[in-house]
């Protein structure tokens, strides 16, 4: 006779298991929708990761992209494609959201627009609309890309539990821009998305109440860039998902890197918004290098390009980086592409042309992985010095392996965490005891207990809003400081002529 407490080990045994068994069950096959409609394909290569990974995993998708998959090994992925924001960007000047002539109000004011008329035109769309009005269609989570709050409209309609997501910070590394946006986001942009939401989704609860219920935050950000961004239970870092394997090259750019005898030098700063002055800079002190130059630049023609430049509109960035031959990276400071050459041991110098660049270049320069550059009042003399300082300076290499090494030391990759934390939040539905009370709090006790702070030890000095700009907007900007803030006396709203650039 088999004892009776080993009988009653036994039977708690078995039904662990089978606990386990139907915990695991009970995500396996996860609905998942996945919403991301940012244009801009080094945004999409993060959510393109986690997408593929849940869709092995078994997990059925719906995602919303304007990048498609196009890999049939996904079968149970199905693909609501939006490429036609692509035509949306055409339209726009884009290069005001770069240019030094143009303040922060008026690049913020810019993208948020164009940010509204991307989520107008998308929900819009037929495909989008039977989806939403698709009695049958139910989803066990929802991930979004944290870029419009109309967005969590989805949530609403759905009734099912949703993860933000964002390829960078939360927050800006900027105060004036980050005040700025948030001041906009929460009087402007809210109430706008909330009226979008109300015509597409039909009654929903106000978007900044449904904000306040994501489950969690993932950030493409990674400890050893850090950010400004506070860290609570709900800011889950991701980053470096992205990063596959190396691949082999097109057959005849592994011929031309191959045969760079002295070595080359890869290019990227991103879309060709450089002015002619920086462009023709770089050209000529391309021209000058002694190595072979990669340049990824988005057209087939450049205006006066060296015999030792090779053009490209499109690369496999980081099978290039993984080159033997690879001597540096001269990048714009994107954080993904920064993530990519540190994962690959490659040095880089950095032009950083907007906000979020600047403090990355800034970053990785303190590392001492890379040399900055500012766009705005370089040289050729300068450039050409620094490139080639970077590339003959063997501590560069000997510094960026010791912080690649740092950098994916941890109990689980990026990947791995993203994954189990999107069945974790499918498991337990309810997460709220990871929420901070941060999330709860009204803008009015945000202002003064988290803002006023910083303005009154850092600044010093009135911050000035020129509202006036926007008119139109320009009310329910000035809504915070009217209704008896404790900082009124730091925070100037000042009335002045709009600058020439808006001059009718």
């Amino acid at each position: 006779m088999v004892p009776k407490g080993h009988s009653c080990v036994k039977i708690t045994l078995m039904n662990s298991f089978t606990v386990f068994l139907i915990i695991v069950n009970s995500v396996r096959c996860a609905n998942i929708l996945g919403v991301f409609i940012s244009p801009l394909f080094i945004h999409q290569i993060i959510y393109h990761s986690l997408c593929r990974e849940l869709s092995l995993r078994g997990h059925q998708e719906t995602v919303i992209t304007p990048f498609p998959f196009d890999d049939p090994t996904l079968t149970n992925l199905t693909e609501i494609s939006i490429e036609f924001v692509h035509e949306i960007m055409k339209r726009r000047n884009t290069s005001t959201y770069f240019s030094k002539d143009f303040g922060i109000w008026q690049t913020s004011h810019d993208i948020f627009d164009s940010i509204d008329s991307i989520a107008e035109t998308i929900l819009n769309s037929t495909k989008l609309q039977e989806l939403i009005d698709d009695p049958n269609r139910k989803f066990d989570l929802i991930v979004m890309e944290l870029l419009h709050p109309v967005l969590f409209g989805f949530a609403a309609r759905f009734g099912a539990p949703s993860i933000g997501i964002s390829t960078g910070p939360l927050f800006s590394y900027n105060i004036a821009f980050f005040l700025w946006c948030k001041f906009y986001y929460q009087w402007v942009f809210l109430p706008r998305g909330h009226g979008m939401a109300t015509k597409y989704f039909g009654k929903v609860p106000y978007v900044g109440d449904l904000e306040k219920n994501l489950s969690l935050y993932f950030t493409g950000v990674n400890s050893i860039i850090p950010s400004q961004e506070p860290r609570t239970s709900a800011i889950v870092e991701i980053g470096a998902i992205h990063i596959q394997p190396p691949k082999p090259l097109p057959e005849d750019l592994q011929k031309i890197l191959d045969e760079a005898s002295a070595g080359f030098v890869y290019v990227n700063l991103g879309s060709n918004n450089i002015d002619q002055k920086l462009r023709t800079i770089i050209t000529e002190v391309l021209r000058e290098l002694p190595y072979t130059v990669l340049w990824k630049w988005e057209s087939d023609r450049l205006p006066g390009k060296p015999s030792n430049v090779v053009i490209r509109n499109w690369v496999p960035q980081q099978d290039v980086l993984a080159h033997c031959n690879i001597k540096a990276f001269v990048t714009q400071g994107n954080i993904q592409a920064v993530q990519e050459a540190i994962s690959r041991e490659v040095p880089l110098i950095g032009i950083p042309f907007i906000n979020d660049q600047v403090f990355t270049v800034q970053k990785i320069v303190d590392l001492g992985i890379a040399e900055r550059v500012d766009p705005a009042t370089t040289t050729k003399s300068e450039l050409k010095g620094v490139i080639i300082h970077v590339v003959e300076t063997q501590r560069y290499r000997d510094r960026i392996k010791e912080v690649r090494s740092i950098m994916f030391d941890k109990p689980m990759s990026g990947l791995e965490t993203v994954i189990w934390w999107s069945e974790y939040v499918m498991r337990h539905k309810d997460i709220k005891h990871l929420t901070s009370p941060v999330f709860e709090s009204s803008w009015d006790s945000y202002f003064n207990d988290v803002v006023a702070p910083f303005l009154d030890v850092e600044l010093q000095k009135p911050l000035i809003i020129p509202f006036d700009l926007f008119p139109e907007e320009g009310v329910l900007l000035a809504r915070p400081f009217r209704a008896g803030l404790k900082t009124t006396h730091l925070v100037q709203l000042q009335v002045q002529p709009p600058p020439p650039y808006l001059a009718r």
